[in-house]
Formats: structure tokens, C-alpha cells, sequence
């Protein structure tokens, strides 16, 4: 049967593999230089592309990987490939990814050092240096002959184009790197970019040196030592990753060099020669060493921080018991100032409430008009004092729910005689949608009138001159629910979630009056009757309350 294409003349159709690829005929060093390195390649850059959530950087640090792994696998097949077809065919395309490295990784390089993504301008270039590349591919630019003797091709004019630019890549890496550097000492990012600079130069250097000494002088086993830099490289990549973090890859970094180091042993398999291997063995245990040190110094990082953490854990358990307790310490001083204040306050009222219908004598004109001043101020101090003895109850899980029969159509008709009032003198439209025909419910009055009370002065309030306030109620499938809505400032969406929490005031409302207590204590007493209170805002806009309560008392309160 015969052969596909034509068999290179030093080797035999008997002694190939899988008759495509001879074994015998390989180097030493190549399974051990570049199987391990073209696996490492893959693994590392599609892992950290995908762990790093497809960043900008790791877009490119995922392009250099693949590109490199190309160039060691076109490597390994032009020296174990039997056919010329297959050995040229490979020096034909090997231009596109031994460049494609250098310009990738000189566009990581930049991504890497100052943060930002190359701009429009760099993208074209890499774009037409890539295309460029392509065009030249099939030309005798690129491979001006092949040699069937030998089985290799002869590098075309474009090569010592080739080489120069990649050296000026070095160079150009080097003093951006150096620029970077020097701008930051003094601060803490000097290291990691020295270290970078440092693994960088070293994977192209090696690469470049091994690439050019081996063509000049015809001895291409010096090529094997190329991919070496790329170990050197992805250890101090993983080192940052520890230390600094570069990547979002957080432990996958020793994950990553303990696979490596186990091809790095698992290669050995293939050397035959003992002198060969001593070599290998003394290169591996100084690897091994150099990355072990770096892993046993980062767990031990890890574990002094672990330990770090759960001390302060401890820590801040125990401190969370004791700001517990002081809170509930301090729930049960204001629960207890706030009933003491209550008795002489209620005593003020009702004395004043005496002098004003003359019980204790008539007063002048004057004299009245002072003591509703007097009565005002302390009708405002009541309600505080009222305000902070349900604050305390709800704090202190005190909420008494006392039900009783509730008309509900007289119940809402007399909340808004005092919203009115309050509606006429900013001019605003108040909207009452309310049925006529409300059935009587099993509410707590006081907590309802607190609640109701609460939104709609609110939505007075915080609604400017001419605004709209709508009060829409309804009940029906034994549910009483009511929403207020105001055309009001609303309420900042970044300030949404702390709007039922004590003391909140937002941003956009510095300039009212208020306690910050009203929306907390007026959820503690719609959540104690078994309802629910919701709120939309849209900032400019309004806001809308909506609440839902039962009509009748929930039936373990019943039995109880």
C-alpha cells in the first residue's frame, strides 16, 4: 500500500508511530521540555480566564497561553514527524505564533502595569500585524526552501525582520516595566511590578535567545531550552496571584503549580539516557525547591490568617453579646425614662386644657394665647414621649396588641379630619378613595391611628406645594388593605433598604422636621397586628405605602 506523502529519508515507515510520528528519533529533552510546559499552558490560561470572569486581563494572558502552546506543539511535531508534507507545513505557520507571543505579551504587559485596556489605535495595530502575518505565511518571505535531506525548512527574509521586532519587544517591555517601577517607589505596587518584569523578561528572553542562537547556528536542539522561561514565568504569575491577588484565582495558583510539578516528574518517564537525567533531576529538584518555598509560604500566609480570622471572630462574637446586652440596656432606660416622662406630661396637658376652658379662672387674651402655644409644645412633647415608649415596646418585643371593634369608616373619616387641615395650608389636593360601606374590624385603634396617622402626615410633608396625596382603601376576602400615595421628593434608591430602620432620614429631605422614629414604629405596629407594610419610591417622583392587614384577630391570638 503506498505511503500518503513522502517519508524524510533518516527515518522508516517500520519505526514510526502510528506511521505519522517517529518517538525514537526525538530528543532527550523534548518530552520533558515540552509536553509538561504545552499542558501547563492550556490548564493555566483557560482556568484563570474563566475564574477572573473573563476580564480584559485575562483575556490576553489566555492569548499568550494558547499562542505558545501552539508554537511548542508545532515544535514537537516537526521533530517526530516522519512525512515532509507534515514537518513543512509546520515551518509554513510557525511565523504566526512565535510572533503572536511576543505581541501578545506585550499588550498583557501594558494591560498588566497601568490597569486600563489598549485603546482603539493599539487594537488596529494588533489587528494588522496579525493579517500581515498571515498574507506572508505562504510566501518564500517566510520559508524561501526546504531542505528534503535534512527535513527542515529555510528561513526566508522576513526572519531577521521577525527577530529584530522581537527583541525590540524585549526592549520595549523592559522600559515601560522600568518606567513603571521607578513611578512606584514608595509605594507598595513596585514589588509586584518588579516581580512581573522580572518573569516576563525571562520567559521571552529565553525564548527569544533559543529561537535565534538555534537558527544562526544551525544547532536546534538549543530550542528546547525556549519553553523553559514559560515555568519561570507562570511560577511568578502564581506567586502574584497569592500575594497580590492579581487575578480573581484566589488558591488556584498552588493548584496550578502543583500540576505542573507533577508533569514536570511525570516527563522524566521518557528520558533514557542516566546522564541525561541527572541533569534533568538537579533542573527539577531546583524548581521544585524555588516553588515549594513560595507554596509553603503562602499556605502558611493562609493559615496565619485563618487563625488571625477565627481569633477575631471569637472576638467579635463576644462583642456583639456585649453590644446586645447594652442595647437591650439601653431599650429598657428609654423604655423607663419614656414612662416616667409620660405621667408628667399627660399631667401638663390636662392642666392646661383646665386653664384654657377657665376652670381655674379666667385669663385674658394674652394669657390664652401663650398657654396654646404652651399646650402645642407639649401636645409635640406627648407624642415623642408616646413615639418612644412604642419604639422601646417593639425593641424590647413589649408590643401590646389590644383589639377591639373598630368602625372603619368612622375610624378614616376621623384621621383625615386632622390630615386635612394639614393638606389645606400647602395647598395640596388630598384624594381619599375610600368605600362606603366598611365593615367593623378586630383592629387595635391606637396602633392603627399610629400608623395611618404617621404615613399620611408624612406624605403631607414631604410633598411640596401643590402636590397630591391620595389615600386609596378597600376590603374584601377578610383583608383591609390601604396604600398613600404622595407626588412628594421620594426617596433615594441607594437609601431604599434603611427606610424602616431607626432614626433614618434621607438625603434629599435634610431641610423637615422629623424624629427618624415614625416609619420603624409604624411597621412594629402593623407586623404586631399580623399585617404587612411595603413601600415604591422613585426619587422626584412620590412614594407609595401599601398595607395589609386582617380583619379579624389571627386564631392562635384568639386562643390565647
Amino acid at each position: 500500500m503506498p505511503l500518503p506523502f513522502e517519508q524524510c529519508p533518516h527515518l522508516t515507515a517500520e519505526s514510526s508511530f502510528l506511521s505519522y510520528f517517529d518517538i525514537s528519533y526525538a530528543p532527550t529533552l523534548l518530552f520533558y521540555s515540552y509536553i509538561p510546559i504545552f499542558i501547563l499552558c492550556i490548564f493555566f490560561g483557560i482556568f484563570i480566564f474563566i475564574k477572573d470572569n473573563f476580564s480584559v486581563l485575562s483575556k490576553y494572558f489566555l492569548g499568550v497561553n494558547l499562542f505558545f502552546a501552539a508554537y511548542i506543539i508545532l515544535s514537537l511535531i516537526q521533530w517526530i514527524a516522519v512525512y515532509a508534507e507534515v514537518i513543512h507545513f509546520t515551518w509554513q505557520i510557525y511565523l504566526f505564533f512565535e510572533v503572536g507571543v511576543f505581541l501578545l505579551a506585550t499588550f498583557f504587559s501594558y494591560v498588566f502595569l497601568f490597569q486600563k485596556d489598549l485603546s482603539l489605535i493599539y487594537k488596529l495595530i494588533l489587528v494588522f500585524f496579525f493579517s500581515a502575518i498571515a498574507i506572508i505565511l505562504p510566501t518564500r518571505l517566510n520559508v524561501a526552501s526546504f531542505d528534503p535531506v535534512n527535513c527542515e525548512g529555510v528561513s526566508g527574509a522576513i526572519w531577521t525582520v521577525v527577530y529584530i521586532f522581537e527583541l525590540l519587544s524585549l526592549v520595549g517591555i523592559l522600559s515601560f516595566t522600568l518606567k513603571k517601577i521607578y513611578s512606584d517607589q514608595g509605594r507598595g505596587d513596585w514589588l509586584r511590578t518588579t516581580i512581573f518584569s522580572a518573569g516576563i523578561t525571562i520567559f521571552l528572553g529565553i525564548f527569544w535567545i533559543s529561537n535565534y542562537f538555534g537558527e544562526a547556528t544551525g544547532i536546534y536542539q538549543v530550542n528546547l531550552v525556549g519553553p523553559v522561561g514559560m515555568l519561570i514565568f507562570s511560577g511568578l504569575i502564581s506567586y502574584l496571584i497569592v500575594q497580590y491577588k492579581i487575578f480573581n484565582a484566589k488558591l488556584f495558583a498552588s493548584q496550578v503549580l502543583v500540576v505542573a510539578l507533577f508533569f514536570l516528574v511525570a516527563a522524566l518517564l521518557f528520558i533514557r539516557q542516566i546522564q541525561h537525567m541527572r541533569i534533568i533531576v538537579v533542573f527539577t529538584l531546583g524548581l521544585v525547591g524555588f516553588l515549594g518555598i513560595n507554596l509553603i509560604r503562602s499556605v502558611k500566609r493562609e493559615i496565619e490568617q485563618r487563625e488571625k480570622i477565627e481569633k477575631l471572630a471569637v472576638e467579635l462574637k463576644k462583642a456583639n453579646a456585649e453590644l446586645k446586652d447594652l442595647d437591650r440596656q439601653k431599650d429598657e432606660l428609654i423604655s423607663i425614662v419614656s414612662h416616667q416622662l409620660n405621667t408628667p406630661v399627660t399631667s401638663v396637658k390636662w392642666n392646661l386644657e383646665m386653664m384654657l376652658d377657665g376652670d381655674m379662672g379666667q385669663v385674658n387674651e394674652e394669657q390664652q394665647k401663650q398657654l396654646k402655644t404652651m399646650q402645642s409644645v407639649t401636645n409635640d412633647l406627648s407624642d415623642l414621649v408616646a413615639m418612644m415608649l412604642d419604639v422601646s415596646r417593639i425593641q424590647l418585643g413589649r408590643m401590646k396588641v389590644d383589639r377591639t371593634e373598630l368602625d372603619l369608616s368612622e375610624f378614616f373619616r376621623d384621621i383625615l379630619l386632622v390630615i386635612d387641615p394639614k393638606a389645606e395650608q400647602k395647598k395640596q389636593k388630598l384624594v381619599k378613595k375610600i368605600p362606603k360601606d366598611l365593615p367593623v374590624a378586630m383592629l387595635d385603634k391606637r396602633l392603627m391611628r399610629m400608623t395611618l396617622e404617621n404615613l399620611l402626615t408624612n406624605a403631607v410633608k414631604y410633598t411640596p406645594e401643590g402636590g397630591t396625596v391620595t389615600l386609596n382603601v378597600e376590603a374584601k376576602n377578610g383583608k383591609l388593605r390601604y396604600e398613600v400615595r404622595d407626588t412628594g421628593y421620594g426617596i433615594p434608591k441607594a437609601e431604599q433598604g434603611k427606610i424602616f430602620g431607626k432614626l433614618f432620614r434621607a438625603s434629599n429631605i435634610q431641610a423637615q422636621e422629623g424624629n427618624g422614629l415614625g416609619l420603624f414604629a409604624a411597621k412594629g405596629a402593623v407586623e404586631a397586628q399580623g399585617g404587612s407594610i411595603r413601600f415604591e419610591s422613585e426619587e422626584k417622583k412620590g412614594t407609595t405605602f401599601y398595607v395589609e392587614l386582617p380583619l379579624t384577630a389571627p386564631a392562635r391570638e384568639k386562643k390565647e
